[in-house]
């Protein structure tokens, strides 16, 4: 990511309360990887000529110490707010500016002096906007999220990144799914093609590494069912399952075990109480969070 900004959130308080932040902006063509490729904040896609603004007076000579982060990997979070987005040579949707809860990223490591002066007037602007949030609360940080799989795979067929797929990806499985794998450009799409929406990690020590702090794992019993363990019509199916008085006793030990593994424990039906109870009771207020170690939990934004 460099020293520019784009997509940004211009309605948005950080760039009008106190200061109406003014930017240097600088128009470019759209490069081939953005090409087909969307975003919170280009949800149609870039345009083929777009605006960049100017958040350093001076582009650094050499590499230029910003911190980079995708999108992907906090959308599920709720309440999350995507703000501006940085200019990137590897992928759309790298974080420049985003909030999540109490905490502030700011992707641009300039020291002050160097910054624009509408670089300046947002960052006072945040300082103001954050400092009505310092109670608001979000979902804690367990893992990495399923994201990461996603971005080596698009990294090494678009920008031959080799080491993604070699290494990263078949380093961040369970020892069982590497054997899965095959650490190749096609190998990583189609095993992400075929998994992805059944993968978790956070559940246990086998998820946590050395070298790569968040290990994933395939869950057979989602994948199974055909349940991927992020949507609500498979939570509603796991429970159907569970309760239902005709369910095979294969299928149904897979449902209790799917909900047992993604069904936050401080929420869980206490003894006694069938899960379609529990589900009428917390269904309005359910999320489902991979960083927060991939649970179906209570949205914190709506009972804070």
């Amino acid at each position: 990511m460099d020293h520019q900004g784009h997509g940004l959130a211009l309605s948005h308080d950080i760039f009008t309360k106190p200061n109406r932040a003014t930017f240097d902006w600088v128009e470019k063509e759209r490069p081939k990887h953005y090409v087909g490729k969307t975003s919170p904040l280009w949800p149609k896609g870039v345009p083929e000529m777009y605006r960049l603004a100017q958040f350093e007076r001076n582009k650094p000579d050499g590499s230029n110490p910003t911190i980079v982060s995708h999108e992907g990997f906090f959308t599920d979070v709720p309440g999350f707010e995507s703000l501006a987005e940085g200019n990137s040579s590897k992928m759309l949707g790298s974080l420049s500016l985003a909030r999540q809860g109490r905490y502030f990223y700011w992707g641009y490591s300039a020291d002050p002096h160097e910054m624009t002066d509408g670089a300046q007037d947002t960052l006072i602007n945040v300082l103001h906007y954050m400092r009505g949030r310092r109670g608001e609360k979000t979902t804690p940080f367990a893992c990495k999220t399923r994201k990461i799989l996603w971005v080596y795979t698009v990294l090494g067929k678009e920008k031959g990144y080799k080491r993604g797929v070699e290494e990263h990806f078949l380093g961040q499985l369970t020892p069982a799914w590497r054997k899965t794998y095959t650490p190749t450009f096609e190998g990583a799409e189609a095993w992400v093609k075929e998994n992805l929406p059944y993968v978790f990690s956070g559940k246990s020590a086998q998820h946590r590494g050395t070298r790569y702090k968040t290990i994933f794992e395939v869950d057979a019993d989602a994948k199974q069912l055909a349940t991927p363990n992020n949507s609500r019509a498979s939570l509603e199916k796991w429970i159907a399952l569970a309760d239902g008085k005709d369910t095979e006793a294969e299928q149904r030990a897979m449902a209790v075990r799917c909900l047992q593994r993604y069904v936050h424990e401080p929420i869980r039906p206490e003894q006694g109480v069938s899960w379609s109870d529990w589900y009428s009771q917390h269904s309005r207020n359910l999320v489902f969070v991979d960083s927060a170690g991939f649970w179906w939990m209570l949205d914190p934004t709506k009972t804070q």
